[in-house]
C-alpha cells in the first residue's frame, strides 16, 4: 500500500513538471516571437519619435574626383589640381566647449577673477599659426556666432597643418580639398579661364571643357556610432569618384608670352586703351596665340571697359572673340580677291581716279590720304586706295559683295568653341544699300573678330582653301582622329595674285615701317574710326580710331597669320595702322617663327631696306 501510495505522487509531481515546462517552454516561444515581431515592426516602421530619439546612424562621405590638367600644345602644364588643406571652424561648438572648460577652471580655482572670451581664446590661439590678425578671426567667430561651419583659412602649409593639429582644438578642423593651380601664372589666363571654389569652369576653357575636365565625385556611406566613428561599410555603399580627363589646347605657350609681352609693349607706347592679338597655324589652323589687354588712361573716357577683370584678369571675356570691330582697310584683301575672281578689274587694269576724291554715281565723296590720279587695280590695294576700291564695288552687284562677306564667314562664329563668341555685325540684305556697297568694300558698316580675320585670311596663306580655327585638341584617351574641314573661297591663282599685290604693301605701301629683314612677309593695315559706344551720342570720334595689322610669312610657305589690333590709341603718338600696329605685328612674326625653327627668307638687300625703313642701324 505505502509503495503504491508514493508511486502515485510521483506520478503526480512528474505530470505537473511536464505540464509546467510546457507552459515554460510556450511562454518563452511566444515572448521571443513578440520580440521578434517588435524588432521587425521596429526596422521597418519610421516613426518620426524614435528617429528623432536614435539620430542618423548612416552617414555619407564625398570622395573627390580629380579635376583633369589642361595642357598646351607642347604638353606643357597649363592648369593641374593638387590636394590642399582648409582650416575651418565651428563657433558654435567653439563656444559651448570653451565655456565648459571656463566653468571647470571656476570650479577649480573659485576666487580667479579671469573672464573668459572662448572666441579671442581660440582666435589668440591660431593666429600666429595662420599669420592672419587674432582680431580677424575673432570678428569671424563673433559674426558667425550660430553657424557651424565658417572657413578661416583656404590653404594650408604642412609646418601650418602640424601647428593647428598639436592645439586640439574642440571646433577647430582641417579638410582636404582640391586646390586649382596655374604654373604659368597670369599667361594665357584669359584662354585658360578659371574654376570656382566648387571646383566648376567660370571663364575660358575651364567652362568651355568643364563636363570633360570636371570629372565626377564618389561617396562612402558607412555605419557609424555615437561618437560619428564608422562601424560599417557595405561593399555596395562605396562609388568610387570618377577623375576627369587632360584636355589639350592648340595654344603654344612660348607663342602666347611672345603675343602678349609685345603687345603689352605695343599698347604702352602708343598709349592705346587696349589691344589684341591672334596668331594662327594657317597648315591646321590651330591657335598658337590669342592675347588681350586693357590699359584704363587716367582723363580719358574709355570706350571698352569689363568689370569682370576687376574681379580676376582670367573672368574678363575674351575681346578677341566677343567684340566685333571695324576692320577698315585691312578687310580690302578679300573684296580686291573678290572683284579680281568676278573680273571687275584685272592686276594690271587701270583705275582711272581723279587726282582728288572720287565721287561715286549716287554723289558720296570717297577721300583719300593721297590722290595719286589713274593706277593699276594692283596698286589699287598696294597704295590702300578707297577710291578704287569704291570704283570696283559700284561694278559688283550687291549679292557677289554679301556673297563674299559669308563665304569668308563673317557674320558667323567661327566655331572656336570659346563661351560668348560674337557673329560680328553685318548689314542685312534688306537693309543693304549703294552706301552700304561702298563702306564694306573699304571696311567700315561691318563688325569683324579678331578670330573671324584671321581664319578668313588664312585664305590668302593657303591655295584659296580656308582653315577654320581651333582651339582644342581633343582629350587624353579621346577620339582625337582630326581632318581639316578646308572650304575653298577662292582659286588657287586669285590667292597667289593677292598674296603678292600683299607683299607689295610691305615693299612699297602702308606696310613699310612693318618689313621685317628676315622673312618676306604680306599683309595689310587698316585705321578706322572708333564708333561711339551706347550713352556717348551716334555715329565716330573724329579723331579716335581702331588700327590694325594683318600678316602672313613666310611669302612661299606661309606658316603662321598674325593679326593686331591696338584700341583707340593716342593720336598726339600716332594713330595709322602700317605704322603702330605693323611694328608689333613684325615683332611677333619674326619671333614665332624663329621660334618654330623656320628659315629667314628675305634677301639680305632688301633686308637693309627694310632695317633703314625702321630707322635703325644696319645690322648686315
Amino acid at each position: 500500500m505505502n509503495h503504491c501510495f508514493f508511486s502515485k505522487i510521483a506520478e503526480d509531481q512528474s505530470s505537473r513538471i511536464r505540464a509546467w515546462s510546457r507552459v515554460l517552454i510556450l511562454g518563452a516561444a511566444a515572448l521571443l516571437l513578440s520580440i521578434s515581431a517588435r524588432v521587425v515592426w521596429l526596422k521597418t516602421t519610421n516613426d518620426p519619435q524614435l528617429t528623432n530619439a536614435a539620430g542618423v546612424h548612416r552617414s555619407t562621405a564625398p570622395e573627390l574626383a580629380s579635376r583633369g590638367q589642361i595642357v598646351d600644345r607642347r604638353g606643357r602644364v597649363l592648369a593641374a589640381s593638387l590636394m590642399g588643406r582648409r582650416l575651418f571652424a565651428d563657433p558654435a561648438m567653439i563656444w559651448e566647449r570653451g565655456w565648459d572648460r571656463i566653468r571647470k577652471g571656476k570650479l577649480l580655482e573659485p576666487d580667479s577673477q579671469v573672464v573668459g572670451d572662448p572666441f579671442k581664446d581660440v582666435a589668440n590661439a591660431i593666429g600666429g599659426s595662420l599669420g592672419q590678425s587674432p582680431k580677424s578671426i575673432e570678428f569671424k567667430l563673433q559674426n558667425r556666432a550660430d553657424d557651424r561651419y565658417v572657413q578661416l583659412a583656404d590653404m594650408l602649409t604642412s609646418e601650418q597643418v602640424d601647428q593647428i593639429r598639436a592645439l586640439n582644438i574642440a571646433g577647430i578642423g582641417i579638410e582636404s580639398r582640391p586646390i586649382r593651380e596655374y604654373p604659368a601664372g597670369d599667361l594665357a589666363g584669359m584662354v585658360i579661364g578659371r574654376v570656382g571654389l566648387e571646383q566648376s569652369g567660370q571663364a575660358g576653357a575651364e567652362l568651355q571643357h568643364n563636363a570633360q575636365v570636371r570629372g565626377k565625385d564618389g561617396q562612402l556611406v558607412f555605419l557609424r556610432d555615437v561618437k560619428r566613428q564608422p562601424l560599417w561599410i557595405e561593399g555596395n555603399d562605396y562609388q568610387a569618384p570618377r577623375d576627369g580627363v587632360d584636355v589639350r589646347l592648340s595654344i603654344d605657350l612660348v607663342a602666347q608670352e611672345i603675343a602678349e609681352r609685345l603687345l603689352q609693349e605695343g599698347v604702352k607706347k602708343w598709349n592705346a586703351g587696349g589691344g589684341r592679338a591672334v596668331i594662327m597655324d594657317v597648315q591646321t589652323g590651330d591657335i598658337l596665340a590669342m592675347a588681350d589687354v586693357l590699359h584704363p588712361r587716367k582723363g580719358w573716357k574709355e570706350v571698352t571697359t569689363d568689370p569682370s577683370r576687376a574681379i580676376h584678369p582670367s573672368l574678363g571675356r575674351n575681346r578677341n572673340v566677343t567684340d566685333p570691330y571695324e576692320p577698315g582697310s585691312t578687310f580690302k584683301p578679300f573684296v580686291w580677291a573678290t572683284a579680281t575672281e568676278l573680273g571687275v578689274f584685272k592686276p594690271e587694269t587701270i583705275v582711272h581716279l581723279p587726282n582728288g576724291p572720287y565721287v561715286t554715281k549716287f554723289g558720296r565723296v570717297i577721300r583719300d590720304v593721297k590722290y595719286p590720279g589713274p593706277v593699276t587695280w594692283k596698286k589699287v590695294l598696294v597704295k590702300s586706295l578707297n577710291g578704287g576700291m569704291a570704283a570696283a564695288a559700284e561694278r559688283m552687284k550687291s549679292s557677289q559683295m554679301q556673297d563674299m562677306v559669308q563665304r569668308f564667314g563673317f557674320g558667323k562664329k567661327s566655331g572656336v568653341g570659346i563661351p560668348g563668341e560674337s557673329e560680328g555685325l553685318v548689314t542685312t540684305p534688306k537693309k543693304w544699300s549703294v552706301y552700304t556697297q561702298t563702306s564694306v568694300c573699304m571696311g567700315h558698316e561691318i563688325g569683324v573678330t579678331p578670330i573671324q580675320m584671321v581664319q578668313a585670311f588664312s585664305a590668302f596663306c593657303r591655295d584659296g582653301t580656308m582653315v577654320p580655327a581651333r582651339l582644342s585638341l581633343g582629350t587624353e584617351g579621346g577620339d582625337n582622329q582630326y581632318s581639316i574641314p578646308c572650304k575653298r573661297v577662292m582659286p588657287e591663282a586669285i590667292a597667289l595674285t593677292a598674296r603678292d599685290a600683299m607683299e607689295g604693301v610691305m615693299i612699297e605701301g602702308t606696310g613699310r615701317k612693318a618689313q621685317s629683314e628676315f622673312y618676306r612677309m604680306f599683309g595689310k593695315s587698316g585705321t578706322a574710326q572708333l564708333p561711339k559706344p551706347k550713352g556717348q551720342g551716334k555715329g565716330y570720334f573724329e579723331d579716335r580710331y581702331v588700327s590694325s595689322f594683318i600678316a602672313g610669312a613666310p611669302f612661299d610657305n606661309p606658316r603662321i597669320v598674325c593679326l593686331v589690333v591696338l584700341d583707340d590709341p593716342d593720336k598726339s603718338k600716332g594713330h595709322y595702322g602700317g605704322s603702330i600696329a605693323g611694328p608689333v605685328c613684325r615683332d611677333m612674326v619674326d619671333e614665332v617663327l624663329n621660334y618654330m625653327g623656320i628659315e629667314p627668307d628675305q634677301d639680305e638687300k632688301q633686308g637693309k631696306l627694310a632695317v633703314r625703313e625702321r630707322g635703325e642701324p644696319d645690322r648686315h
